[in-house]
């Protein structure tokens, strides 16, 4: 266990951490100003708060940015069966791979589920096929190719994780170079100023403001906290694969993606049809919503749960806007 997990397990929230927790996951850069007197506490409070939950690795506000906009345009679920090779190690080479979005150790009929980015479909097969196959250990890989992302909640994540490496941006008819060089400052920390962001990069204030405005205002990323799920009490996570009825995905997947529990829903082409991430409290929880109240829902023929024992990479900085 690393020691930002003991650290993070370790600090106590109350009503104000999460009270400071929910404005920022709507408006990442309200200013301090404005959260102390919503919250009737002082700048000071709030700035300590927010320092000590960061330092934590409890929160961060990060510009969490839609990927398709940079020519990842295809997703797909990747579950990987290893052979011959400890399964943490296969993980971490794959986690050292710029199109795998996250890498998580799982018990079930696969060791390790990794969703991965590509240009286009080809690329999406040339993944499959050549790059995930190819590493030592990997004995079989079998996925889902994502037709639509449903739900995409980029409010939790797993801080101690490794956001690990991510496909290189270019610039296009939506951004340019100074758009990119902003965007990778906000995605490290996006409550610093204004000013401090133009010394850095050379330009004036008011062009890191309009340019902040505007890729707000074009939904190119949005400013907003990034929580940890242990440190906010949600102990347990799973994929959990969701085979419908003919007919019925779309009534599932409605009121699987209104239920605050599922944190990503993808409808997919492969063994499934839907593909959700679950978050609970614990496994009790975990075990009760799947057994008890999705795999009871009108419409769903059975489930297939993949429980999280590992995650080695989550790149929450980056998304899916729906």
């Amino acid at each position: 266990m690393s020691s930002m997990r003991i650290i993070a397990e370790s600090v106590a929230l109350d009503d104000l951490d999460r009270a400071l927790v929910a404005r920022l996951r709507l408006d990442g850069r309200e200013s301090s100003r404005s959260l102390a007197t919503a919250l009737h506490v002082n700048e000071v409070t709030v700035a300590g708060r927010l320092r000590r939950m960061e330092d934590s690795a409890i929160m961060r506000v990060v510009a969490v940015t839609d990927m398709r906009l940079f020519g990842h345009r295809e997703f797909a679920i990747a579950l990987v069966r290893v052979t011959g090779r400890p399964i943490h190690d296969v993980a971490a080479e794959l986690a050292e791979l710029p199109e795998t979005v996250s890498v998580t150790i799982c018990t079930g009929r696969c060791d390790i589920i990794v969703p991965v980015l590509g240009r286009d479909r080809g690329h999406i097969g040339e993944l499959f096929d050549t790059v995930l196959s190819g590493i030592d250990g990997v004995d079989d890989v079998h996925g889902s190719l994502a037709l639509d992302v449903l739900k995409y909640d980029s409010a939790w994540t797993l801080l101690a994780a490794d956001p690990g490496t991510t496909p290189e941006t270019q610039p296009s008819d939506t951004v340019d170079a100074v758009d990119l060089d902003i965007i990778r400052m906000l995605q490290l920390t996006a409550r610093r100023s204004n000013r401090s962001i133009a010394a850095e990069l050379g330009v004036s204030e008011g062009t890191v403001r309009s340019r902040i405005k505007r890729m707000l205002a074009e939904r190119v990323f949005r400013i907003q906290a990034v929580s940890d799920v242990v440190a906010f009490g949600l102990g347990a996570h799973a994929f959990v694969g969701i085979r419908t009825n003919t007919g019925t995905a779309d009534a599932v997947a409605a009121a699987l993606a209104a239920r605050d529990d599922i944190a990503q829903l993808t409808r997919v082409l492969g063994d499934f049809d839907l593909i959700a991430v679950l978050v609970a409290p614990d496994r009790e929880a975990l075990v009760t919503a799947i057994l008890h109240e999705i795999s009871q829902l009108p419409g769903v023929r059975n489930t297939e749960t993949f429980d999280t024992c590992a995650t080695l990479k989550h790149t929450y900085a980056w998304t899916w806007v729906v």
